[in-house]
């Protein structure tokens, strides 16, 4: 080659690498987004406040027969579990809420279990929860209460799945939802909300 060529053919490479990235920058910038991977965690869908509004005022079943609504616990911190004694999870979480009902409930927290449990069963929820030293209210969770927290949450498999846990402002707004147990996200993280929450006025 001679110097006349050497010196055409460094000028043209250099320009074709500027090219070249020039296009593939244009590639990148108009490249769709990322997509979440099909195994990553689903995000929670926002609950309707309206739906949640109306819940609230839904008469629940307790264990002994009596009932309740959700607006009595209004000027509360609340927090809602919807739980089942044949889910692992669950009775590991139960008794970790009977812990943070003891050390809150006197700085205004109120600690609420909804059970998915069938009323056959009743003698076997009320005998785990005694084991668990459960003393905060627990109530049978029902199409209209659970269709307002719940909607939108079931799984591939179409299930909704438990525990499903709620943390609720004293003005009655969710500030946290959070579903199965989670790393990093357990009864730690509830308890921190439910100090933020107590320390707003």
């Amino acid at each position: 080659m001679n110097k006349s060529r050497f010196r055409t053919a460094f000028t043209i490479f250099p320009i074709a690498i500027i090219l070249i990235a020039s296009a593939f920058s244009i590639a990148c910038n108009s490249a769709e987004a990322p997509r979440v991977a099909a195994n990553a965690p689903k995000p929670i869908p926002p609950r309707d406040p309206n739906a949640i509004e109306s819940a609230s005022v839904v008469e629940i079943n307790k264990l002994d027969g009596s009932s309740f609504k959700l607006s009595d616990y209004r000027g509360k911190v609340l927090v809602v579990d919807f739980w089942a004694t044949y889910c692992p999870p669950c009775v590991r979480q139960v008794p970790q809420l009977a812990e943070l009902s003891r050390k809150y409930r006197d700085k205004g927290v109120e600690v609420v279990g909804l059970t998915a449990d069938d009323k056959a069963d009743q003698e076997q929820v009320i005998a785990f929860l005694k084991k668990a030293g459960a003393d905060y209210t627990v109530g049978y969770d029902n199409q209209w209460v659970s269709s307002a927290f719940l909607k939108n949450t079931e799984n591939e498999m179409r299930v909704i799945p438990i525990p499903q846990l709620f943390v609720i402002s004293r003005d009655g707004r969710i500030v946290e939802h959070l579903i199965g147990d989670t790393p990093g996200r357990g009864i730690e993280h509830v308890e921190q909300v439910v100090k933020e929450q107590l320390a707003l006025k």
